[in-house]
């Protein structure tokens, strides 16, 4: 299962939760960074004391990394006596049971004068019974580091917290706000636990770092091979016949020393290649991750084939790590297409968080591809509204959260690629992004590393007189695809419909707003040859705007028996009236000429390329182009 590495978010309003609602909630808390140095390059390496030969740091990340003084991270929104913690899971101890916790550190931006460390046990999903604790004299800038009186053995099975006390103040423009050093390094999608005060009631609670890791690390002491690298899973992954699939593989270095070089063996359906050898460049530092692409053959024939991908060697030396072995599937299918991506949208006029988060959406969406990214907003997970539809809150089955539903979030794809401390297996299909480049980080992973089991293509006819649209959905698929559980879902949206009442913003407009759909889940479908095509005919208010209105559909799958079983496997979407989007577009009278071209990724370039180009012209007008 692909996790996603996502940046840091500089976020000025503190979020709430409601007392009242214990089903439907609006997701608690984003640590936010101070404001002053949001767009800057922050981290420094700043070695602490030498540890011994017997001994690794363990936490979010495990380097010497840190935050420079005055550009940390805070909750000026929840100030009081608070504690943070951060989680380390049965799968982040796995490789280390048996061994012992024999200290801590953790790092600051801002002195917090005295606090007190600890080790926290497990009470439900968060942390519970203090295990190991000492008090720290006036917290400093930089890695604090402390020893406990009595080692702690960690236990198979187990799951631990790691934490510090402090105090946090509430002026959102002091730098002493935000202490806490935090670093886009690590694990990817990592929480942060904050013992706090929301309304009346004081307790733990779930933050989003947005992408960054906590400064908190334990100490653990035991008997280490020399050389050590444990490759992570890698989940299942499409591929073509007669064709090498690369795969892009994890890796956390355990060994005394940077990683230069690695070698590996492929084993596909229990029959193992011959092992191979690749650099790593930028060369992987003591506890620190990495990833290396292996080459991995897909054969002459189709299905779903089992792959092992062992790390053998580690700069030249056999791996003496306890997992050595990272395990995927690959799925070989005759042909494969290009896939794209559908987001869908949770929120209600009665969240004041939502629009925020509807914000780093609608900007990704201004330099996405609209040939290839669709977006669909549903009305539900806090409360309802009156834009609320019944498949609104149908989706809500599709969050694998044992609490409820929430809001404000997310789904790509329907894919369940997102920790969650609550959910049954800690996946969901749900998450928050924290910035529009989380959601870019996110989407560009489905369109440039996945491919699709099947494609989609859509025509329109729009009778103005009969105010009505004629939808026609043609597609195709491979032999590999499951036809017989494949559904389709078509909506037509509109944007810039404007808020009655939106919680959280004066003036606002909701984008994406389904004005109608098929059915909650979608329609069977009657394939012939791998091929189908299905009709619809949707009226057209004369109140909806039409140059706002989209119609979106895709393949989808719906499994009763498993939340984490119902994704999108292709999506399709056009504008009710066309658009223009070249360049002829533009007014011919004042002679505009183009003067720079750009990618999405704002780029520039030479020439057409094929996606989303943004032009800027001569009489300073900018368009964007879609290349085809």
């Amino acid at each position: 299962m692909k996790k996603f590495l996502l940046s840091i978010a500089a976020l000025a309003m503190s979020l709430t939760v409601s007392a009242q609602v214990d089903v439907q909630h609006q997701k608690a808390g984003v640590v936010e960074q101070c404001p002053y140095f949001a767009q800057q390059n922050v981290v420094v390496q700043k070695a602490a004391k030498k540890i011994a030969a017997n001994q690794r740091w363990l936490g979010y990340y495990n380097s010497d990394a840190l935050t420079e003084s005055h550009k940390g991270m805070g909750i000026p929104g929840y100030p009081g006596d608070n504690k943070v913690a951060i989680c380390l899971s049965e799968d982040i101890l796995k490789p280390y049971v048996g061994k012992n916790i024999v200290g801590m550190r953790f790092g600051l931006t801002e002195e917090i004068g005295n606090s007190s460390v600890s080790l926290f046990k497990q009470s439900g999903s968060a942390p519970g019974a203090v295990c190991r604790n000492v008090d720290v004299q006036n917290g400093a800038v930089g890695w604090n580091e402390v020893k406990f009186d009595e080692p702690y053995t960690i236990q198979a099975g187990e799951t631990l917290y790691a934490g510090y006390s402090y105090t946090q103040l509430s002026n959102d423009k002091d730098y002493k706000s935000f202490p806490f050093s935090a670093v886009e390094e690590g694990l990817e999608n990592q929480s942060l636990w904050v013992y706090c005060k929301i309304g009346n009631n004081a307790g733990w609670n779930e933050f989003n770092m947005g992408g960054a890791n906590m400064s908190i690390q334990v100490l653990v002491e035991g008997d280490f091979a020399e050389y050590a690298v444990l490759p992570e899973d890698f989940g299942t992954l499409k591929g073509g016949m007669n064709k090498d699939l690369s795969v892009a593989v994890k890796f956390m270095n355990n060994s005394k020393e940077a990683v230069s070089s690695l070698g590996y063996v492929v084993s596909v359906d229990g029959v193992a290649g011959s092992e191979q050898s690749v650099d790593v460049s930028p060369t992987v530092g003591v506890g620190a991750y990495g990833t290396f692409k292996a080459s991995v053959p897909c054969g002459n024939t189709e299905g779903l084939k089992e792959v092992k991908v062992e790390v053998t060697k580690v700069n030249g030396h056999k791996n003496g790590a306890s997992s050595t072995v990272a395990n995927g599937k690959i799925s070989i299918a005759d042909k494969m297409y290009e896939r794209n991506v559908c987001i869908e949208e949770f929120t209600t006029e009665k969240c004041g968080n939502c629009p925020r988060v509807a914000g780093f959406l609608h900007t990704y969406l201004e330099e996405a591809d609209p040939t290839r990214v669709f977006a669909v907003c549903h009305h539900a997970g806090y409360y309802t509204d009156w834009l609320t539809k019944a498949c609104d809150n149908k989706l809500l089955y599709l969050f694998n959260d044992n609490r409820g539903s929430f809001a404000p979030a997310m789904m790509f794809n329907r894919e369940p690629a997102f920790d969650s401390q609550y959910a049954t297996g800690q996946k969901d299909n749900v998450t928050i992004p924290g910035s529009a480049a989380q959601i870019k980080t996110i989407t560009n992973y489905y369109l440039d590393e996945t491919m699709a089991d099947a494609k989609l293509d859509m025509t329109l006819t729009y009778d103005e007189g009969e105010s009505k649209v004629i939808i026609v959905v043609t597609g195709e698929s491979n032999k590999g695809y499951d036809t017989e559980n494949a559904l389709l879902t078509v909506y037509l949206t509109e944007d810039n419909v404007k808020a009655k009442n939106q919680s959280g913003a004066s003036k606002f407009y909701h984008q994406h707003v389904i004005r109608d759909y098929n059915s909650n889940w979608g329609d069977p479908l009657t394939w012939n040859d791998n091929k189908f095509s299905a009709t619809y005919e949707f009226d057209v208010d004369e109140a909806w705007k039409k140059d706002d209105l989209k119609v979106v559909a895709f393949l989808n799958k719906h499994n009763t028996k498993n939340r984490l079983d119902n994704r999108i496997e292709n999506v399709t979407g056009k504008d009710l009236i066309e658009k223009p989007t070249a360049i002829e577009s533009v007014g011919s009278a004042d002679n505009a000429v183009e003067v720079a071209r750009y990618n999405a990724a704002g780029q520039r370039i030479n020439g057409k390329q094929k996606g989303l180009n943004i032009v800027k012209l001569s009489n300073g007008t900018t368009l964007k182009v879609v290349v085809k």
